[in-house]
């Protein structure tokens, strides 16, 4: 049996989770529309055309900033060219510094709705408490008939998930949401949003909003004026990481697979017995959270093959290995059904670059 060197797998799995790729390839095609080179975009963010045109594959939460993090340079707006008005790039950062002296989620939204209100039109915040529920409308003053309408949901996507991250890493811990509501139609890549977004989502509404209930306004601000300068020096890259802080029961069984050598056995009933609990209660934990056991273990392993295609120069049976396959063929079935690429296409797509 082939024997892998640890020190090769040292890597942080929890911060090299992937992303559906159409995220990049969107925010590809809106830099290309702002003025930039495709082909530097892509350089810098260690992407191919040849991996982005694929429906399933996949990319780093890295590749992504990078891209985004072009986006800014080329147009000098932190809302990516949609909107009437451009927000200059270092308007976010203004933002947190006011939010990080702030004693509740509540001065959070009060504070942050004032302060866009404020500076322009580009974006209307607001938030209302109905029934022991909070409503968060985030509204984009979008351009009208520009080039790039079909790419606006990108926006409201980007903005929701900045909002709920941003807020939760501020409290430290994982501001559970009842609710997302976006103005646009269902999407194709419709399931990336359970990852971004671990609640219903509510298409074609009002408002792009979160709903929550309003008892978590009272957390306490936890973070200081330290960690926000070691948080806003990684951004964009904090708000596309898989959050550290989560406590849903999804999270605790990812955080409990992605600690475990997946070649050893780890099914439902040893995750659950570690978890206290029985695999019946684990099961529908799960379910009432939008997850399957069975689809978090094949989440982690696609991850984690992908992170040694990136970093590593191990072999496909080594990589095979570390992910839980005995077989090479095996492997490659199942990265193909994760990706919808074989391994040894992947692999010959990243030396392209």
């Amino acid at each position: 049996m082939l024997k892998v060197d640890k020190t090769t797998l040292l890597y942080n799995f929890a911060e090299q989770h992937t992303i559906a790729s159409y995220f990049a390839r969107a925010h590809l095609d809106n830099g290309v529309l702002l003025g930039g080179n495709e082909q530097k975009f892509l350089a810098r963010s260690e992407l191919t055309t040849t991996q982005l045109k694929q429906p399933k594959s996949r990319v780093l939460a890295t590749q992504l900033a990078s891209i985004v993090k072009s986006c800014w340079q080329v147009s000098g707006d932190e809302l990516l060219g949609f909107t009437q008005q451009k927000v200059k790039v270092g308007m976010f950062k203004l933002l947190a510094e006011r939010l990080i002296t702030c004693k509740t989620l509540d001065d959070v939204f009060t504070h942050t709705a004032e302060f866009y209100n404020l500076t322009g039109d580009q974006l209307q915040i607001s938030f209302r408490k109905s029934t022991g529920q909070i409503l968060v409308c985030i509204n984009p003053n979008f351009k009208v008939n520009n080039d790039k309408n079909s790419l606006n949901s990108l926006l409201s996507e980007f903005l929701l998930l900045i909002c709920h991250r941003f807020c939760s890493w501020l409290v430290g811990q994982v501001i559970p949401l009842s609710e997302v509501q976006v103005q646009h139609a269902k999407p194709a890549h419709h399931e990336e949003y359970r990852l971004m977004y671990p609640c219903p989502c509510i298409y074609q509404s009002k408002h792009n909003a979160l709903l929550f209930d309003a008892k978590y306004l009272n957390l306490s601000v936890v973070q200081n004026q330290d960690e926000l300068l070691e948080y806003l020096r990684q951004i964009p890259l904090q708000w596309f990481k898989k959050q550290s802080y989560h406590d849903t029961c999804s999270a605790q069984v990812l955080r409990l697979l992605e600690g475990a050598t997946l070649a050893k056995k780890s099914n439902l009933e040893t995750v659950a017995a570690k978890l206290n609990m029985t695999s019946r209660t684990l099961r529908r934990k799960l379910m009432a959270e939008g997850s399957r056991f069975q689809q978090l273990k094949d989440n982690v392993k696609r991850d984690k093959a992908i992170s040694l295609f990136e970093q590593s120069n191990l072999t496909l049976a080594e990589i095979g290995l570390a992910v839980g396959f005995t077989e090479q063929a095996t492997f490659s079935r199942a990265f193909k059904y994760w990706t919808g690429v074989s391994p040894s296409t992947y692999r010959n797509c990243r030396q392209l670059i």
